[in-house]
């Protein structure tokens, strides 16, 4: 599945949840920025400042299978990982390289 694929398939499970979570809405955007960022219509300028990873997986950690928290926080490293600076990097701790 591409990123772009993948933002969908995430930001439809969000959309899913009840309204009334207080996460919901800043994770939602947060996709919404990232599919901007990947089709190339945004800056990738503030994705240093995305926490939607962390959120979700704390939020839904025991509550339903690990499936959507870890796409989201892959979404989340792979645009970091492809579009941050190396200091960017150290500074989120995401810079070991392969």
């Amino acid at each position: 599945m591409d990123i772009v694929a993948s933002i969908h398939w995430a930001a439809k499970e969000i959309e899913s949840l009840p309204p009334a979570l207080p996460w919901r809405e800043s994770v939602l955007a947060q996709l919404s920025y990232c599919e901007a960022v990947a089709k190339g219509a945004e800056s990738p300028e503030r994705l240093e400042q995305l926490n939607m990873g962390w959120i979700v997986s704390r939020e839904l950690d025991g509550y339903e299978p690990g499936t959507l928290q870890s796409t989201v926080s892959s979404i989340q490293y792979e645009l970091q990982q492809s579009h941050l600076s190396y200091a960017a990097k150290v500074r989120l701790g995401i810079h070991k390289r392969i």
